[in-house]
C-alpha cells in the first residue's frame, strides 16, 4: 500500500527520486497542472543542493509573451532567468522546438510545415550528469498522447528510462486515467515514482482519491494544493 505524505519535501524523499540522476514527468491528460507541480519540484530539488537541468524539448500553444509559457516556468524555477535576455537564451535550449497552435504537437508542427522527430527531441537532453545534477524533463500533453511524427510521450519516456511522476487533477475520473498510465509503465519496464493530484477544486462529497490510489499503488501519491 502507498503512504500518506504530509508534504512535498517528504514526498519526494519517499519516491527515491533524490537517488536518482533524473525524473521525467508527465499528467494523464493535457492541462492538468504539470508545470504548476514541476516547478515546485525543481525548486525544491534546488534547496536540496541539487543543479537542476530542466528541459520541456516541445511546448505547443506557445506564447506570444514568453514569460507565460511552461518552459519559461521551468527555466525560471531552475535560476536561468535573471534577466529577460538571458530568459529568451536559455529557452533555446529549454525548449528548442516551441510551436504556436495549442494542438498536439504533431500537427501543431505541421502547421509551420515542420517536422518533429523523436531522435532530434531525444538529442535535446544531456546524456552525461554528474552527482550533483538532476535532469528534470515535462513531456507534453498526456503520457499516451503523441510528440513526435514518430512517437508518443511514452516512447519518449522510454528511451530517456527515467522515473516517471504522474500528475493528474483530482477530479472524479482521475483513478481511470492514473491506473491505465500505470500499467502502461509496468509494460513498458518503467519505474513509477510517485503520482501528485493537482487539486484545484473541491472535491464531489464521498470522492476521495488520495485515498483510493494509496490503495491501489505502492508508491507515494500525495495532495498537491493549487495556486
Amino acid at each position: 500500500m502507498g503512504m500518506i505524505i504530509p508534504s512535498v519535501a517528504e514526498w519526494l524523499d519517499h519516491s527515491r527520486l533524490l537517488n536518482s540522476k533524473g525524473v521525467f514527468i508527465s499528467g494523464t491528460d493535457t492541462g492538468v497542472g504539470k508545470t504548476w507541480v514541476g516547478v515546485h519540484l525543481v525548486q525544491l530539488l534546488r534547496v536540496l543542493g541539487r543543479e537542476v537541468i530542466v528541459r520541456k524539448p516541445v511546448e505547443a500553444g506557445w506564447a506570444a509573451d514568453v514569460t507565460q509559457t511552461d518552459a519559461w516556468q521551468l527555466a525560471q524555477a531552475a535560476g536561468l532567468c535573471p534577466t529577460l535576455a538571458e530568459g529568451v537564451r536559455a529557452l533555446k535550449t529549454v525548449c528548442p522546438y516551441p510551436l504556436q497552435a495549442p494542438l498536439s504537437p504533431p500537427r501543431a508542427a505541421a502547421l509551420e510545415d515542420k517536422k518533429l522527430k523523436m531522435l532530434d527531441v531525444v538529442a535535446t537532453c544531456p546524456t552525461r550528469i554528474s552527482q550533483s545534477q538532476f535532469l528534470f524533463v515535462e513531456g507534453a500533453g498526456g503520457f499516451c498522447s503523441p510528440l513526435t511524427d514518430n512517437g508518443l510521450n511514452a516512447d519518449f519516456a522510454q528511451i530517456l528510462g527515467l522515473p516517471v511522476v504522474i500528475v493528474t487533477e483530482d477530479r472524479l475520473g482521475a483513478l481511470n486515467q492514473v491506473l491505465m498510465v500505470a500499467e502502461v509503465l509496468k509494460h513498458r519496464y518503467l519505474q513509477l515514482a510517485g503520482v501528485i493530484l493537482n487539486t484545484r477544486e473541491a472535491s464531489p462529497p464521498g470522492m476521495d482519491n488520495l485515498t483510493d490510489l494509496r490503495e491501489l499503488l505502492n508508491v507515494p501519491v500525495m495532495r498537491f494544493p493549487h495556486g
